[in-house]
């Protein structure tokens, strides 16, 4: 036998297999021992020898694998011949055992569609091998089923060349997606294939969040939505569909803002979009948001989220101003009142406002900006009156400018440090005073006359302009007419001799025509009386008729007298650099003045900046701050930064939270959700109360019953409200009352389980006693114990002297005020089965101790800031006074003094005490100037000086 092939059923062993040897002449070689040594078979490395002496071969395992074709050699070899035989061995396919499946393609279905992917069936034995002999018609023995599976779409065909079944069109009715099994029957065997159904193509879309888009969503224009917008993809019947990518629309209407600006989101791999949150700013009114999808060349549309905008109460938008439009402004008197108000959106004045932010700004002229100009006068508003209402900024008794003219004033709200609010610019008409002088357009030089033939050297006034001023030299009386009366008087009270004008006459009459009287050729008369080298001085008397009898000031003009040609020339330089130097000395004087008056200014600045920093140490002293280790600006704020980073720690750990959404913040006339008006810092007593009060909790507080109304209908009437208008509050509790068992300053009996009023464990943010009048109706005067027990014992003696009310206990037992108690509807039940209706706990105290010490020290950084600025200030400004500078215009001044007292000595001039006193000047001589001639700078000026002089120098 060589390269025979023997079929054998698979996994089984040829057994019996036999050998012979023979010789060159076909002679059959009998198997000796020494032969049998020398016999190799290639399947099996050790041979029986015995076996070999009996002719037979070694049993053959045959594969478990029809694909596994097994080469047999039986050899014979020794030192003169060498002999083999070989064959193969082919293992056949066993008995149907299995029936086996493999998914060629995707395991994942989506509803509505067949699968893509195909399932191949095969019979095999119990190796694994493929049943050769099956035929097309084993199909007809091919069960297949499925929980939903729809057959009608099943195609099942014979493949002959793999002797498999090919099973296509696999689809599954809607139903919730999930894991399917498969199972696939031939004859008694059975085999099961996983597919995995998922949803269908995205045909809708759903939102998720919020949840009830019946109603429409209340937002506070300019305020973020509280949650964002979620919306998933869905197929047909409903099911989310898991598709990533898909660009989803927010399409809102046109009048409808929002920021930041959404206009699209991509779905996650769930088939999610989460669109981030955004401020909503639009007018009061109804809007519409919807969702749009465009997916793979098709569109739909998403459901319609109505939005109802409403104005911000809290937002101020507008600052409106009431004054009496009728009023005149008179120079140098007092403004008219201004009430102004913050208006917020809703066209309401805003209250509880900090008056320092708000400013009256005026100046000179119509500024074209929405804003005053930098140079404005800034002033503040006044303290209000007892009577005055709360929201109104009263500005009163503001100075009007002293100058005629048309001027601005506009007042403004600061929103913070770079944001502010202004009103509409105010225009008035600044008018003259009352007529209280007569004054020249223009000052005159002193006139230097003589009593000669010359004209020219008689001449007091060429041409000269008078006008009418009020008290801050404005002109007045513009439309009057009447008469200027010009007369001499000497300087001198026992002088007799007095100089006349030309014609011998001693008055000369001008007219005073619109205002304004126009005075010219003003002369001595020739060889006029006069007492040589003197002074005299002109009095121009107005006679207005128009006034009546009211007392104007004249203007009087000093002039020198001579009786000498020569001697009138000198007088007139002398005279010409008189004028010169006490314009001169007038400049330094406001100069050093204002230098002067600045520098105590930064004194005070500073000496209060070193107050309040050293008042602000005591402080922090008594906050257990140790001030020693503040050395420095940078050291401040590295503990204020740490103190920040614990508060922000403290902030964020877990603590009692109320879970019911609260009404937006927009309307000063909402108080809330009852649940959010109060906190409790003890968790059975928030639990117990919480509970107590469950009906309640989601009632909306309002403080008008319009207000009330207004969310009814908004809600369609599924909002409880409670106006407190509404309320009687003359059966509300006194906070201040006393435990029942202690009455009339006496305690009747000594209670266990620790007694408290329930109000008493309420803590109110803010609306403290609209708060007081709410929860008082609501609870009333019940009181929390301990237990149940201590709570039937203090009822039990409270009953023997007064009403006892309801009482509460912190292990949940209420019992009711008629007494009665137990059951389920009088147990509260785990603070989880609340399920987040229950008041929310408090910062912890450290919190608030933590923010008063940040708040400290902010203000101790300012205050560091502020000192260290002024004192830097205060010696720039030392320094610039003793400057080399300073100390030559102190000088210059001095020197000017004393040319000025020589000119007058030698004019014949000697100062009055009635006119001046000798003031020490700033070198410290002795100066005899007039004081009546040189009038120290005014107010204004120094303060115009003031500012121009910070401007140099910082």
């Amino acid at each position: 036998m060589h390269d025979d092939e023997i079929c054998w059923t698979a996994g089984d062993s040829i057994k019996n297999v036999i050998f012979k040897m023979f010789d060159e002449g076909d002679r059959e070689i009998a198997i000796t021992p020494s032969l049998a040594e020398k016999i190799k078979v290639n399947w099996t490395p050790k041979i029986k020898k015995d076996l070999l002496l009996q002719g037979s071969l070694p049993d053959i395992k045959v594969s478990t694998s029809v694909k596994d074709v097994r080469y047999c050699q039986v050899s014979f070899q020794d030192d003169h011949v060498s002999l083999e035989s070989a064959f193969t061995v082919k293992p056949l396919p066993d008995e149907p055992k299995y029936l086996k499946s493999s998914l060629k393609g995707v395991s994942t279905i989506k509803m509505g569609e067949e699968l893509k992917g195909e399932i191949y069936l095969e019979v095999t034995d119990q190796f694994g091998n493929t049943i050769q002999s099956l035929t097309a018609s084993s199909i007809n023995s091919l069960g297949i089923s499925s929980e939903g599976l729809d057959k009608s779409t099943l195609k099942v065909s014979w493949q002959d060349k793999t002797k498999m079944m090919l099973v296509q069109g696999i689809k599954f009715l809607p139903a919730a997606p999930g894991s399917k099994e498969l199972c696939f029957a031939w004859r008694e065997f059975a085999e099961y294939v996983r597919i995995n159904l998922v949803a269908g193509p995205p045909a809708q879309l759903k939102i998720v969040q919020p949840t009830d888009i019946e109603e429409p969503l209340t937002v506070v224009n300019g305020k973020e939505l509280e949650k964002p917008f979620v919306v998933q993809l869905c197929d047909q019947w409903g099911n989310p569909s898991p598709e990533a990518q898909v660009k989803i629309l927010l399409v809102k209407d046109n009048n409808l803002k929002t920021v930041p600006a959404v206009n699209f989101q991509k779905t996650d791999n769930d088939g999610m979009a989460t669109f981030e949150v955004f401020q909503v700013f639009a007018a009061r009114g109804e809007y519409s948001i919807h969702f749009k999808v465009s997916h793979n060349k098709i569109n739909f549309v998403g459901p319609f989220v109505k939005m109802n905008v409403i104005p911000d109460s809290n937002k101020p938008v507008k600052v409106s101003v009431d004054y009496d439009r009728n009023a005149s402004f008179p120079a140098g008197g007092f403004l008219t009142v201004f009430k102004v108000s913050v208006l917020s959106e809703d066209e309401k004045v805003m209250r509880n406002l900090n008056p320092a932010v708000m400013t009256m700004c005026l100046w000179k002229g119509v500024t074209n900006g929405s804003r005053p100009p930098g140079n404005a006068t800034v002033l503040n508003c006044s303290k209000p009156k007892e009577n005055e209402k709360d929201g109104y900024f009263y500005f009163r008794d503001k100075i009007i400018p002293d100058q005629v003219g048309v001027y601005s004033i506009q007042f403004m709200y600061m929103l913070d440090k770079s944001k502010m609010l202004c009103s509409e610019p105010i225009s008035i008409n600044v008018i003259p005073n009352e007529p209280v002088k007569l004054m020249p357009v223009v000052q005159p030089p002193t006139p230097v006359v003589s009593n000669i033939s010359s004209v020219a050297s008689r001449t007091l006034v060429k041409h000269l302009s008078l006008k009418i001023m009020d008290e801050y030299n404005n002109p007045t009386c513009e439309k009057m007419n009447g008469k200027i009366i010009v007369t001499i008087r000497s300087s001198e009270e026992n002088e007799t001799e007095i100089p006349v004008f030309q014609g011998d006459v001693a008055s000369v009459e001008f007219n005073f025509s619109n205002g304004i009287s126009k005075i010219s050729s003003l002369l001595v008369a020739e060889n006029s009386p006069g007492k040589d080298s003197s002074q005299y001085v002109l009095v121009f008397y107005p006679v207005i008729p128009e006034l009546g009898e009211s007392q104007l000031e004249p203007f009087e003009l000093h002039f020198m007298f001579s009786n000498d040609v020569k001697k009138q020339a000198q007088m007139a330089t002398l005279t010409r650099e008189k004028d010169q130097l006490r314009q001169s000395i007038g400049a330094y004087r406001s100069l050093f003045d204002t230098t002067k008056q600045l520098l105590t200014e930064i004194k005070c600045q500073a000496k209060e900046a070193a107050n309040k920093e050293s008042n602000l140490k005591s402080q922090l002293f008594k906050h257990n701050i140790d001030v020693s280790l503040l050395n420095s600006v940078q050291q401040t704020e590295a503990l204020i930064k740490d103190m920040l980073a614990e508060k922000q720690k403290i902030m964020k750990q877990p603590r009692r939270v109320c879970a019911i959404p609260n009404t937006p913040k927009g309307n000063s006339n909402v108080l809330g959700k009852i649940a959010h008006l109060a906190l409790i810092e003890d968790n059975e007593a928030a639990k117990v109360i919480s509970w107590h009060l469950a009906s309640d909790m989601d009632c909306v507080v309002t403080l008008t019953t319009e207000a009330a109304r207004q969310i009814y209908n908004e809600t369609q009437g599924r909002q409880q409200v409670l106006p407190l208008d509404s309320i009687f509050r003359k059966n509300l509790p006194d906070w201040a009352r006393p435990l029942p068992h202690l009455r009339n300053g006496k305690c009747h009996f000594q209670p266990t389980g620790n007694p408290v009023f329930a109000r008493d464990l309420l803590i109110f943010p803010e609306h403290v006693e609209d708060c007081k009048i709410v929860f008082g109706m609501l609870l009333g005067d019940s009181i929390i114990l301990d237990n149940l027990d201590s709570a039937n014992l203090y009822r039990k003696e409270v009953v023997k002297i007064t009403h006892c009310p309801t009482l509460l206990t912190r292990q949940g037992d209420r019992i009711r005020s008629n007494g009665k108690f137990g059951g389920l509807q009088n147990k509260a039940p785990t603070m989880e089965k609340l399920r987040g209706m229950v008041f929310g706990a408090p910062l912890p105290s450290f919190c608030a101790t933590l923010e008063a010490k940040i708040d400290l020290l902010q203000q101790y950084r300012t205050a560091v800031i502020k000192c260290s600025t002024v004192n830097e200030e205060l010696n720039l400004q030392v320094e610039a006074l003793n400057s080399p500078e300073m100390k030559q215009k102190r000088e210059e001044l001095s020197l000017q003094e004393k040319q000025l007292k020589e000119i007058e000595k030698k004019l014949g001039m000697t100062p009055k005490r009635g006119h001046g006193e000798n003031r020490t000047c700033h070198d410290g001589s002795q100066s005899s100037v007039q004081e009546g001639l040189l009038p120290p700078p005014s107010k204004k000026m120094r303060d115009a000086e003031i500012t121009r002089m910070r401007k140099i120098k910082y």
